[in-house]
């Protein structure tokens, strides 16, 4: 078979074919033979195809006598066919008789600028100009109103196109601090640094007085509520300030002459008479108002001066004169008396004479001598070189040595740790003492702390300080410096034992990522009982399906507070408890988020402030110590005697799963 072509047609066709291919002299796009004539999509073929367009425009006009010649229709050949590959994903690429290329866009795609790009898919760099096969398949196109995006802005949200632009909304920066600068970083999003110098400012306590900016907190000094009456008892609210209110106290009127005084409606109101009898038969006694009681000798033949002249000097006995003889007796008393013997305890009058009844000075130990002075009481003498037990099975050769029973040699501990096991990749200080920041620490739901960001019983009184605390908290548990580990022991449904550590990644895994990693770590072993080879924080526990209850009153959790790189405050947590949820694949814990909560004793905060180096402070030690003592309030009884003397903590908890392998060397 062959086709017809006139001469103006052909040559149109061999020019455009030239045009298209180059030196190869491959036909491309003749729209006589129906071939689709887009082309290759590029500029060159762009042209070459409005050429062909135009020379089929053109051949009607041409002289309708023109010559023409039978051009026989040859099959492509494999040079011709390879020489219509594109190269581009995009395009369907053919060869048809006569050697002409053709090239069709693909459905769903574009092809802009020579570069194949998938049906919505964004400009490079541009999430607002996308893909629209339909709408422009050579072009980009202005994304839909509205469509999400990401404008590179951390102090943005919501990014969303608008004009082929992405925009977001403004993020409102404000901690409603006072005391810090509300900055966003573009790059960080909102920070909050504190306040260069000491600016004024009012941290909303009506109870301090003088209020400053200090390390981006705002802190006063707490206000002397004392008004000298000690018929009011002085208190401070809050919100109001100072407040006095009326007690029944007793009291002193200044009166010598009268007992019993006591408050009314605020005054000291005074009592009856004093009672000046000293029981001295040889006292006139009497009452002057500032002077009180006072006893005159009287003039009798039972006294010299104000002494009876049948004194016998013994406790145990009632002495009495007869003033018409001056005769004495002296009758038998069960009088509190001394014998003047520390080794007797219990004495007391009988018949006239003081009696107690004999100490035992046994200490119960092979190696001292115990004994009795009547001066100075027991006495435990070293009793070196006799056999005895220390109560280690490590040691051999025990023997009495200056007191003590000391044995030769050492426990090596060798623990044996679970295989289940979470390192905490979040330890943060609870903001404030309210639900999901701390725990219940005095188990009482009508208390919380900090008494002015609290409530559901939460206590949390060091919460005050997490403003200040965690974002060193935060670097160092990163960093790994602080590094808490929890160990699961038996870890089933019902009755459960955690161990809580300090420790460090081991060196055999040196790169692994503690934040993100499961890794390996050792324990230190101060966390240890060497002797026992036992945890020194052991904390039994449930488990009810995914709660986690563990710890509580007995046990004590030591731990450092970073407060700036290389500073860390050394406390011990008391009561320490941990509740919180974790998830459980074939039996081992995969995740942990929990919260931690204890107590401080303040006065522990405050000897661990004096053992800090003197360099590298953010303030002075007494600065650091007026910050603290201003914010922080004892709400914590730890050993029962009614006296709050320590301040509660949480911790709040995220853990990952990790090994531990043994102590760090």
């Amino acid at each position: 078979m062959s086709m017809r072509y006139d001469v103006a047609h052909l040559t149109a066709a061999l020019c455009l074919g030239l045009a298209a291919c180059g030196s190869s002299g491959v036909v491309r796009g003749n729209a006589d033979v129906g071939v689709d004539s887009a082309a290759k999509p590029d500029a060159a073929a762009s042209d070459a195809a409005d050429v062909a367009a135009a020379g089929e425009d053109a051949a009607p006009d041409a002289a309708p006598d023109a010559a023409s010649i039978d051009v026989p229709q040859l099959p492509c050949t494999q040079a011709q066919i390879a020489a219509c590959d594109d190269k581009l994903a995009c395009t369907q690429d053919a060869c048809v008789p006569g050697g002409v290329c053709a090239w069709t866009l693909k459905p769903a795609f574009c092809l802009i600028g020579g570069v194949c790009h998938a049906d919505g898919e964004k400009k490079a760099g541009d999430a607002c100009t996308v893909c629209s096969a339909a709408a422009a398949p050579k072009a980009w196109s202005e994304a839909a109103q509205g469509s999400a995006c990401d404008d590179a802005d951390a102090c943005t949200f919501n990014d969303a196109c608008k004009s082929a632009t992405c925009k977001g909304q403004a993020v409102v920066c404000e901690d409603k601090n006072p005391c810090t600068a509300d900055v966003c970083s573009a790059k960080s999003g909102c920070s909050y640094p504190p306040l260069d110098g000491n600016p004024v400012c009012d941290d909303g306590n009506a109870c301090t007085t003088g209020d400053l900016c200090v390390v981006g907190l705002c802190e006063g000094v707490t206000a002397v509520c004392d008004d000298k009456n000690p018929c009011t008892d002085d208190a401070c609210n809050l919100a109001t300030g100072c407040t006095h209110t009326d007690n029944t106290s007793p009291c002193s009127d200044g009166n010598g002459c009268t007992s019993g005084d006591a408050c009314v409606t605020g005054a000291c109101v005074p009592g009856g008479p004093t009672n000046c009898d000293d029981g001295n038969t040889c006292t006139l006694d009497s009452c002057q108002g500032t002077l009180g009681c006072y006893h005159l000798p009287t003039q009798s033949p039972c006294c010299i001066g104000q002494t009876s002249i049948c004194d016998d000097g013994n406790a145990c006995t009632s002495d009495v004169c007869d003033p018409a003889t001056s005769g004495c007796s002296h009758q038998a008393n069960n009088a509190v008396c001394s014998d003047g013997n520390a080794c007797t305890g219990s004495d007391a009058c009988l018949g006239g004479e003081c009696k107690g009844t004999a100490l035992s000075c046994n200490d119960n130990s092979p190696c001292t001598a115990d004994a009795c002075d009547p001066a100075s009481g027991c006495v435990h003498s070293a009793v070196d070189g006799a056999t005895c037990d220390d109560g280690s099975a490590c040691t051999t050769g025990d023997a009495c040595l200056g007191g003590k029973c000391v044995g030769q040699g050492e426990c090596q501990c060798i623990p044996v740790f679970s295989p289940d096991a979470s390192k905490l990749t979040a330890v943060d200080i609870g903001n404030g003492g309210k639900p999901g920041e701390g725990l219940d620490i005095d188990n009482k739901a009508t208390t919380c702390a900090p008494e002015d960001n609290c409530s559901g019983g939460i206590d949390n009184a060091l919460g005050a300080l997490a403003g200040v605390v965690n974002a060193q908290l935060d670097k160092a548990v990163a960093s790994g410096s602080v590094t808490l580990l929890v160990e699961y022991k038996d870890f089933k449904q019902g009755p459960i034992s955690l161990a809580l550590y300090q420790g460090k990644l081991d060196a055999s895994n040196a790169a692994c990522d503690v934040q993100k990693q499961s890794c390996v770590f050792t324990v230190a072993p101060s966390m240890m009982d060497l002797k026992k080879c036992t945890p020194l924080v052991s904390m039994p526990g449930t488990l009810a399906g995914n709660a986690l209850n563990a710890g509580g009153p007995g046990t004590n959790f030591p731990f450092n507070i970073p407060i700036q790189a290389g500073v860390n405050l050394a406390v011990t947590i008391y009561g320490a408890r941990l509740v919180g949820t974790v998830v459980l694949a074939a039996g081992k814990v995969t995740a942990l988020d929990g919260i931690l909560g204890g107590a401080v004793p303040k006065d522990q905060l405050m000897s661990a402030i004096d053992a800090l180096p003197d360099a590298g402070l953010p303030v002075p030690k007494d600065t650091l110590k007026a910050i603290l003592d201003s914010a922080v309030t004892n709400d914590i009884d730890t050993n029962g005697d009614g006296v709050k003397d320590a301040a509660s903590i949480g911790l709040k908890l995220k853990g990952i799963p990790a090994t531990i392998l043994g102590l760090t060397p």
